[in-house]
Protein backbone atom coordinates (compact mmCIF):
# COMPACT_ATOMS: atom_id res chain seq x y z
CA UNK A 1 0.00 0.00 0.00
CA UNK A 2 1.32 3.59 -1.06
CA UNK A 3 2.27 5.51 1.95
CA UNK A 4 -0.13 8.29 3.14
CA UNK A 5 0.33 12.24 1.33
CA UNK A 6 1.30 14.84 3.41
CA UNK A 7 -2.20 16.55 4.44
CA UNK A 8 -2.35 19.94 3.49
CA UNK A 9 -2.57 21.59 6.74
CA UNK A 10 0.76 19.76 7.43
CA UNK A 11 2.51 20.94 3.75
CA UNK A 12 1.26 24.37 4.35
CA UNK A 13 3.13 24.46 8.12
CA UNK A 14 6.48 23.55 6.50
CA UNK A 15 6.29 26.10 4.02
CA UNK A 16 5.74 29.24 6.29
CA UNK A 17 8.42 27.53 9.15
CA UNK A 18 12.02 26.76 8.26
CA UNK A 19 13.05 25.65 11.42
CA UNK A 20 10.12 24.76 14.23
CA UNK A 21 9.94 22.61 17.45
CA UNK A 22 7.63 20.06 18.38
CA UNK A 23 5.93 22.49 20.14
CA UNK A 24 5.14 24.81 17.88
CA UNK A 25 3.94 22.58 15.25
CA UNK A 26 1.37 21.46 18.14
CA UNK A 27 0.02 25.07 18.44
CA UNK A 28 -0.41 25.08 14.49
CA UNK A 29 -2.52 21.70 15.19
CA UNK A 30 -6.42 22.68 15.96
CA UNK A 31 -6.51 22.62 19.84
CA UNK A 32 -7.45 19.21 21.03
CA UNK A 33 -5.71 17.28 18.33
CA UNK A 34 -3.74 14.21 19.96
CA UNK A 35 -0.19 14.57 20.67
CA UNK A 36 0.03 11.12 18.91
CA UNK A 37 -2.12 12.61 15.81
CA UNK A 38 1.08 15.51 15.67
CA UNK A 39 3.74 13.06 16.05
CA UNK A 40 2.16 10.93 13.01
CA UNK A 41 1.76 14.05 10.65
CA UNK A 42 5.69 14.61 11.44
CA UNK A 43 6.83 11.19 10.92
CA UNK A 44 4.67 11.12 7.69
CA UNK A 45 6.18 14.33 6.24
CA UNK A 46 9.87 12.75 7.82
CA UNK A 47 9.44 9.97 5.68
CA UNK A 48 8.69 11.78 2.20
CA UNK A 49 11.72 14.01 2.86
CA UNK A 50 9.96 17.05 3.97
CA UNK A 51 11.43 17.61 6.60
CA UNK A 52 14.72 17.05 8.19
CA UNK A 53 15.47 16.19 12.55
CA UNK A 54 18.00 18.55 13.82
CA UNK A 55 17.95 17.11 17.88
CA UNK A 56 15.67 16.16 20.39
CA UNK A 57 12.29 17.81 19.47
CA UNK A 58 13.96 20.30 16.65
CA UNK A 59 13.09 19.83 13.03
CA UNK A 60 13.83 22.17 9.51
CA UNK A 61 11.47 22.29 6.80
CA UNK A 62 12.71 20.69 3.18
CA UNK A 63 9.56 21.76 1.43
CA UNK A 64 9.28 24.90 -1.13
CA UNK A 65 11.57 27.70 -0.81
CA UNK A 66 13.31 25.86 2.40
CA UNK A 67 13.91 22.60 0.00
CA UNK A 68 17.03 23.57 -1.68
CA UNK A 69 18.80 25.96 1.36
CA UNK A 70 19.64 25.11 4.73
CA UNK A 71 18.31 27.14 6.92
CA UNK A 72 19.99 30.31 8.74
CA UNK A 73 22.38 28.48 11.73
CA UNK A 74 20.75 31.29 14.40
CA UNK A 75 17.74 30.11 13.93
CA UNK A 76 18.46 26.88 14.43
CA UNK A 77 20.31 27.83 17.13
CA UNK A 78 17.02 29.59 18.44
CA UNK A 79 15.32 26.49 18.33
CA UNK A 80 17.64 24.66 19.93
CA UNK A 81 16.86 25.95 23.58
CA UNK A 82 13.80 27.89 24.64
CA UNK A 83 16.13 30.09 26.49
CA UNK A 84 19.35 30.40 24.24
CA UNK A 85 20.92 33.85 23.65
CA UNK A 86 24.14 33.74 21.02
CA UNK A 87 27.04 34.83 22.31
CA UNK A 88 31.20 34.83 21.81
CA UNK A 89 32.14 34.68 18.15
CA UNK A 90 28.89 33.50 17.16
CA UNK A 91 27.50 37.11 18.44
CA UNK A 92 30.47 38.93 16.24
CA UNK A 93 28.98 37.27 13.82
CA UNK A 94 25.32 38.22 14.45
CA UNK A 95 26.78 42.06 15.11
CA UNK A 96 28.05 41.64 11.40
CA UNK A 97 31.60 42.57 12.17
CA UNK A 98 33.33 39.12 12.50
CA UNK A 99 36.60 38.91 10.52
CA UNK A 100 36.28 35.48 10.37
CA UNK A 101 33.61 33.16 9.58
CA UNK A 102 33.23 30.13 11.99
CA UNK A 103 31.14 26.92 11.22
CA UNK A 104 30.27 26.53 14.64
CA UNK A 105 27.64 28.40 16.63
CA UNK A 106 28.02 29.37 20.36
CA UNK A 107 25.26 30.44 22.04
CA UNK A 108 24.53 30.32 26.29
CA UNK A 109 21.36 28.41 28.29
CA UNK A 110 21.22 27.89 31.53
CA UNK A 111 20.42 24.10 30.67
CA UNK A 112 22.93 21.25 30.76
CA UNK A 113 25.43 21.96 28.14
CA UNK A 114 24.97 20.16 24.56
CA UNK A 115 26.59 19.96 21.33
CA UNK A 116 24.46 19.46 18.07
CA UNK A 117 25.89 18.74 14.57
CA UNK A 118 23.64 19.82 11.23
CA UNK A 119 24.61 20.27 7.95
CA UNK A 120 28.23 21.12 8.97
CA UNK A 121 27.88 22.98 11.82
CA UNK A 122 28.53 22.69 15.13
CA UNK A 123 25.88 24.24 18.12
CA UNK A 124 27.30 24.13 21.28
CA UNK A 125 25.03 24.86 24.07
CA UNK A 126 27.57 26.81 26.81
CA UNK A 127 26.03 27.14 30.47
CA UNK A 128 26.43 30.53 32.04
CA UNK A 129 28.42 30.99 35.66
CA UNK A 130 26.45 29.49 38.30
CA UNK A 131 26.54 32.81 39.97
CA UNK A 132 24.81 34.38 37.24
CA UNK A 133 22.42 31.36 36.44
CA UNK A 134 21.26 31.67 40.30
CA UNK A 135 20.31 35.34 40.16
CA UNK A 136 19.00 35.43 36.81
CA UNK A 137 21.44 38.19 35.84
CA UNK A 138 23.01 35.80 32.45
CA UNK A 139 20.32 37.15 30.63
CA UNK A 140 21.61 41.18 31.10
CA UNK A 141 22.44 43.00 28.34
CA UNK A 142 20.66 40.92 25.92
CA UNK A 143 19.16 42.48 22.66
CA UNK A 144 17.21 41.20 19.10
CA UNK A 145 18.55 41.36 16.40
CA UNK A 146 16.77 40.89 13.25
CA UNK A 147 17.51 38.02 10.91
CA UNK A 148 15.77 37.95 7.75
CA UNK A 149 11.79 37.67 9.28
CA UNK A 150 12.82 36.71 12.34
CA UNK A 151 14.77 37.98 15.65
CA UNK A 152 17.24 36.96 17.86
CA UNK A 153 18.19 36.84 21.13
CA UNK A 154 21.66 38.08 20.87
CA UNK A 155 24.81 39.60 23.50
CA UNK A 156 24.95 43.77 23.65
CA UNK A 157 28.15 44.80 21.64
CA UNK A 158 29.32 46.22 24.82
CA UNK A 159 28.68 42.43 26.36
CA UNK A 160 30.05 40.42 23.74
CA UNK A 161 33.27 42.78 23.77
CA UNK A 162 33.51 41.43 27.79
CA UNK A 163 32.34 37.96 27.47
CA UNK A 164 34.79 37.39 24.66
CA UNK A 165 37.89 39.02 26.44
CA UNK A 166 36.76 36.86 29.36
CA UNK A 167 36.61 33.49 27.23
CA UNK A 168 39.08 33.89 24.60
CA UNK A 169 38.29 30.53 23.63
CA UNK A 170 34.94 31.22 22.23
CA UNK A 171 36.21 34.12 20.46
CA UNK A 172 39.00 32.49 18.20
CA UNK A 173 41.55 33.78 20.12
CA UNK A 174 42.58 37.50 21.04
CA UNK A 175 43.64 38.53 17.62
CA UNK A 176 40.35 37.80 15.86
CA UNK A 177 38.42 39.48 18.44
CA UNK A 178 40.19 42.76 18.01
CA UNK A 179 39.86 42.32 14.27
CA UNK A 180 36.55 42.03 14.82
CA UNK A 181 35.37 44.66 17.42
CA UNK A 182 37.02 46.93 15.45
CA UNK A 183 34.22 46.83 13.10
CA UNK A 184 31.81 47.99 15.72
CA UNK A 185 30.68 51.41 14.54
CA UNK A 186 30.13 52.40 18.34
CA UNK A 187 29.95 51.18 22.17
CA UNK A 188 27.95 52.33 24.79
CA UNK A 189 30.10 53.55 27.89
CA UNK A 190 27.07 53.41 29.99
CA UNK A 191 25.80 49.86 28.89
CA UNK A 192 29.69 48.75 28.97
CA UNK A 193 30.40 50.16 33.10
CA UNK A 194 26.95 48.99 34.17
CA UNK A 195 27.44 44.80 33.17
CA UNK A 196 31.14 45.40 34.15
CA UNK A 197 29.92 46.72 37.63
CA UNK A 198 27.42 43.43 37.34
CA UNK A 199 30.27 40.90 36.63
CA UNK A 200 32.69 42.80 39.64
CA UNK A 201 35.59 41.50 38.19
CA UNK A 202 38.75 43.94 38.13
CA UNK A 203 40.36 41.90 36.09
CA UNK A 204 37.54 42.01 33.15
CA UNK A 205 38.06 45.78 33.59
CA UNK A 206 41.63 45.92 32.80
CA UNK A 207 41.19 43.60 29.94
CA UNK A 208 38.22 45.98 28.47
CA UNK A 209 40.16 49.28 29.32
CA UNK A 210 43.72 47.76 27.65
CA UNK A 211 41.30 47.71 24.50
CA UNK A 212 39.83 50.95 25.01
CA UNK A 213 42.89 52.58 25.22
CA UNK A 214 44.70 51.06 22.82
CA UNK A 215 42.43 53.38 19.88
CA UNK A 216 40.42 55.47 21.83
CA UNK A 217 39.32 57.52 18.53
CA UNK A 218 38.17 54.44 16.92
CA UNK A 219 34.51 54.18 19.47
CA UNK A 220 35.18 57.98 20.26
CA UNK A 221 36.08 56.88 24.37
CA UNK A 222 36.97 60.14 26.26
CA UNK A 223 39.75 60.09 28.92
CA UNK A 224 36.74 60.73 31.93
CA UNK A 225 35.53 57.71 30.70
CA UNK A 226 38.92 55.62 30.59
CA UNK A 227 39.53 57.30 34.27
CA UNK A 228 35.79 55.45 35.46
CA UNK A 229 37.21 52.53 34.19
CA UNK A 230 40.64 52.78 35.81
CA UNK A 231 38.90 53.47 39.03
CA UNK A 232 37.43 50.24 39.43
CA UNK A 233 40.66 48.46 38.96
CA UNK A 234 42.22 46.42 41.99
CA UNK A 235 45.85 46.04 42.42
CA UNK A 236 46.88 43.50 39.76
CA UNK A 237 48.83 42.01 38.47
CA UNK A 238 46.41 40.75 35.51
CA UNK A 239 47.08 38.19 32.99
CA UNK A 240 45.23 38.27 29.29
CA UNK A 241 47.54 35.50 27.74
CA UNK A 242 48.68 32.56 29.55
CA UNK A 243 52.04 33.29 32.44
CA UNK A 244 54.22 30.94 30.95
CA UNK A 245 54.16 32.60 27.34
CA UNK A 246 56.31 35.77 26.25
CA UNK A 247 54.22 38.62 27.64
CA UNK A 248 54.60 42.10 28.35
CA UNK A 249 53.29 44.45 31.28
CA UNK A 250 50.83 47.21 30.21
CA UNK A 251 51.10 49.83 33.63
CA UNK A 252 48.39 51.59 32.78
CA UNK A 253 46.01 48.84 33.20
CA UNK A 254 48.33 46.48 35.54
CA UNK A 255 47.86 43.82 32.73
CA UNK A 256 50.19 41.24 31.12
CA UNK A 257 49.36 40.81 27.38
CA UNK A 258 51.14 39.07 24.54
CA UNK A 259 54.37 40.83 24.09
CA UNK A 260 54.15 40.79 20.11
CA UNK A 261 51.02 42.15 19.89
CA UNK A 262 50.24 45.99 18.79
CA UNK A 263 46.04 46.07 19.87
CA UNK A 264 45.99 49.24 18.10
CA UNK A 265 47.50 48.22 14.66
CA UNK A 266 45.15 44.90 15.02
CA UNK A 267 42.03 46.88 15.32
CA UNK A 268 42.54 48.85 13.12
CA UNK A 269 43.28 45.89 10.46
Amino acid sequence: MKEAIVDSSTRGFLERNPVFTTAEFQLALPPGTPRSTMLNRLLQAYRRGYTERIGRGVYASRVGTFAEEPPDPFLVASRLATDYVVAYHSALEAHGVAHTPFRRVTFLSARTPFEVAYRGHEFLALRPAASMVADGTWRASVIQLRRGNHLISTTSRERTLVDCLNHLKWAGGIEELLRSVGGFPSLSMEGLLAYLDLLDSPSTVAKVGWVLSADPDLWRVTSSELEALQSRLGKGPYFLSPRDKPKSLVRDWRLYVPADLDPGEVLRG
